[in-house]
């Protein structure tokens, strides 16, 4: 049974995350070919990436991630007494219908009035002093269910991936770049001098400097778009979550909240494309047809 169980919860991994994990393996794939597409390189490129998401997904990684988010553990009375008893509730509703969920999953504050909370890793779950201020009980409840049920699905960890990939396509990137920079200055000092060939080469250059720049762009936008799809259906399996473990209707009314306050205007179609969360409105509809029976509800993990 414990195989069993593993390797259903590595397959909703896999299904809840699968374009996030197949754009790490572009990502992957991309620096193997940099460093030379053989085998010293994949061992190579694998060490790196390997590294890399042990330190990610480590403690020492949370706590770097914690930092540059600011986050803060709930600290007063006030924060403590109100914040501590809703988290333990609905974190004990979650362990019930998801008994492997992070045992050390804790809550963090960050000092700003922004309504707004994430998860953050594999053990970090955050909210806005604004949040606080702005949410009832039972609407932070509802927040508090949706975001355990990032970490339930696996998302955060899923987003590290990519994280730790794009940084490396990143940095190739600005390499390139300046390659290409310390080949247009040189050639550019052989035109000054009229040399045939130095034009010539000065112009092929230019050529391929916007060949690279137009890839690279079109590579990104593709990527904020496909990677944008996935983060929007991880909100939604997430708020199914939150409606599974009882919070829908609390999730719901914070959705209705949230859509009074939202300050929103004419977007264009990419931006659309790139949102990262679904219209609030869908999401409110989403949970009402949970909770009117009209939606199949999704598979716990």
């Amino acid at each position: 049974m414990l195989i069993v169980d593993y390797f259903t919860r590595v397959g909703k991994f896999i299904y809840s995350n699968c374009l996030y994990i197949l754009w790490f393996l572009i990502y992957f794939t991309i620096a193997w070919f940099v460093l030379g597409a053989d085998r010293n390189s994949f061992v190579v490129t694998f060490f790196i990436y390997g590294i890399s998401i042990s330190v990610a997904l480590s403690p020492i990684g949370e706590v770097i991630l914690r930092l540059i988010e600011n986050c803060r553990k709930p600290a007063t009375k006030a924060e403590t007494g109100y914040l501590m008893p809703l988290f333990e509730e609905v974190f004990e509703s979650a362990k019930e219908i998801d008994p492997k969920l992070n045992d050390r999953i804790t809550l963090y504050m960050i000092d700003i009035m922004h309504v707004d909370s994430f998860a953050i890793g594999r053990e970090t779950i955050v909210i806005t002093k604004g949040a606080m201020a702005t949410f009832t009980e039972d609407e932070l409840k509802g927040v508090l269910a949706h975001e355990l049920g990032h970490m339930s699905y696996g998302h955060t960890k899923a987003k590290l991936l990519v994280k730790i990939g794009n940084i490396f396509f990143t940095a190739m990137v600005w390499v390139c770049k300046l390659l290409w920079d310390f080949i247009q200055r040189r050639y550019n000092v052989r035109k000054k001098h009229n040399s045939k060939w130095g034009v010539v080469l000065s112009i092929l250059v230019v050529i391929a400097r916007f060949l690279f720049d137009t890839s690279v762009f079109l590579f990104v936008t593709l990527s904020e778009i496909i990677l944008a799809l996935n983060s929007r259906a991880n909100e939604t399996q997430a708020d199914t979550f939150a409606y599974n473990i009882g919070y829908g209707e609390e999730l719901t009314s914070s959705l209705y909240l949230l859509q009074k306050i939202a300050i929103t205007g004419d977007t264009g179609i990419m931006e659309r494309a790139k949102a990262t969360y679904p219209h609030i409105a869908y999401r409110i509809r989403h949970l009402e047809q949970l909770e009117d029976g009209e939606t199949e509800e999704e598979s716990l993990p």
